[in-house]
């Protein structure tokens, strides 16, 4: 029964989840956190007064919506229906309202889309449409021309103002024009022409190349002039060059280069920062800015102009993002060129710059003779062991389960066409005591020949001889050919 009971929950958890992303709970687990449920379960909308019950949809955990009686509409602030200002329409018989344009505003007003040129202005839950031109505001201002209003929003507008009088939002009047007669014409370095009103009391003139309006003066001035540049140390003289009224740049000595924050002249490579960098190489700064520079950096290593220091192919550690490779193994092998560490099986590729092959997968150990399948282990970076069926062992040269570990010194020891393959696991001791059975007669360079069943160990020069405890007939030495 308890059983059927959790995966019940686990089957209501997993609807919950879902619907909402934070999860749900049971309520079991004193250790899990309550999560909130559905707020349409019980159905608010039932107890909710002019609203339709089990209409309820709920976009989230804390939000719903419930369906409303006719002459009512749901507002979500207060969960509440309330009266449908809407209904009947009340735009239609708003002047210079659009009819059916009505929408609720919050739950106790409306709004209405008012016709070009008027605009809406609310007054309690309802409103009217306004035409801040009507009647004429510019019959009631000085200097300003009738009917040449033009409305910009409930309460503001623009007039036409008459000669010698321009109009002046900030003060919403006909102000005199200060730019008639044109007083940029005479003032010096000015611009014919060039007059504008930035307020109802001031005008500016634009100024001649390098010249900058002083409002506070009313002049046109030149930061050049007297020439800064010649009284700074480094600095050209006559180098001047204006950007603004207080501002200006001068040209420097070589090596020198301008600093617009202290308008001096400074050399980046004066201290040498070379000498302090990681990987840079000393007193190689080149100078390419005020606080800009560049340095020389040691081979495997190259300048990074953003972070002003020297990278190289491990910075950031490229290890850290390829598959099968350990982070942090990165080592620098050549201009631009690295190496990873990879995990235990796998092989780094220089040339992709990956870790490939696990060289037990696919498992090789199915495909070899006398093998346990599935037995694969990495022996190194390029080669595997397998594990033998009883009585055999791995042998990593040959990559096969043979019947001794030395069953290749064996073979070379004895000619494979006379060795006793059953004899070998007993006569194999160890590494430093080779012996093989040799079945039949065999021939050493010193033509001395074996009988059967003797044993023929190497010799400290590794040469072919003959074992002095044969199990049968002792060694015998032939006649010469």
């Amino acid at each position: 029964m308890e059983r059927g009971r959790s995966i019940a929950l686990l089957l209501v958890c997993g609807l919950c989840i879902g619907i909402w992303p934070a999860g749900c709970s049971t309520g079991d687990d004193p250790q899990q956190p309550q999560i909130a449920g559905d707020p349409c379960d019980p159905d608010p909308c039932t107890d909710t007064a002019n609203a339709i019950a089990d209409t309820c949809t709920s976009p989230s955990p804390t939000v719903f919506f419930c369906d409303c009686l006719a002459g009512y509409v749901w507002n979500l602030g207060t969960t509440a229906c309330v009266d449908n200002l809407c209904d009947p329409d009340p735009c239609g018989g708003i002047a210079d309202a659009v009819p059916g344009s009505c929408e609720m505003r919050g739950g106790t007003s409306f709004l209405c889309t008012c016709e070009q040129d008027t605009f809406w202005v609310q007054a309690g839950s309802s409103g009217t449409c306004e035409d801040p031109c009507f009647p004429d505001p510019c019959r009631e201002i000085s200097n300003a021309l009738r009917d040449t209003c033009e409305a910009l929003s409930a309460a503001a507008f623009t007039c036409e103002c008459g000669t010698d009088y321009v109009w002046d939002s900030g003060t919403v009047d006909c102000v005199a024009d200060l730019c008639l007669p044109d007083p940029c014409a005479q003032i010096a370095d000015g611009v014919a022409g060039s007059c504008t009103m930035p307020t109802a009391t001031s005008f500016a003139c634009g100024c001649v190349a390098e010249f900058f309006w002083n409002a506070a003066a009313g002049t046109c001035e030149s930061p050049c002039d007297p020439d800064p540049c010649a009284s700074i140390m480094n600095a050209v003289s006559g180098s001047c060059n204006g950007i603004d009224i207080d501002d200006f740049t001068c040209g420097c000595d070589s090596g020198f280069f301008w600093a617009e924050e202290t308008n001096t002249c400074e050399d980046p490579c004066d201290p040498d920062p070379c000498g302090s960098i990681d990987n840079a190489v000393a007193d190689t700064c080149v100078g390419s800015g005020s606080d800009e520079f560049s340095c020389d950096c040691e081979t495997g290593f190259s300048w990074d102009v953003l972070t002003a220091t020297c990278l190289g192919p491990c910075d950031p550690d490229p290890c850290a993002g390829i598959e099968d490779a350990i982070a942090d193994s990165c080592e620098v092998v050549g201009e631009d060129e690295f190496t990873c560490e990879c995990d235990f099986g796998f092989i780094w590729q220089p040339e992709l710059s990956i870790c490939t092959g696990n060289v037990c997968e696919p498992d090789p150990c199915g495909g070899i003779v006398n093998t346990i399948p599935d037995s694969c282990s990495p022996a190194g970076e390029d080669t595997f062991q397998c594990e033998c069926v009883s009585g055999l062992s791995w042998d990593a040269a040959s990559l096969t389960c043979t019947s001794c570990e030395n069953f290749r010194q064996c073979l070379l020891a004895c000619d494979p066409r006379n060795i006793n393959f059953n004899f070998c696991l007993t006569s194999c001791d160890n590494e430093h005591d080779l012996n093989c059975d040799c079945e039949f007669s065999l021939q050493n360079p010193d033509y001395v020949s074996c009988n059967s069943d003797c044993n023929l160990p190497l010799d400290p020069l590794g040469q072919w001889q003959c074992a002095v405890d044969c199990f049968f007939d002792s060694c015998l030495t032939p006649e010469a050919p």
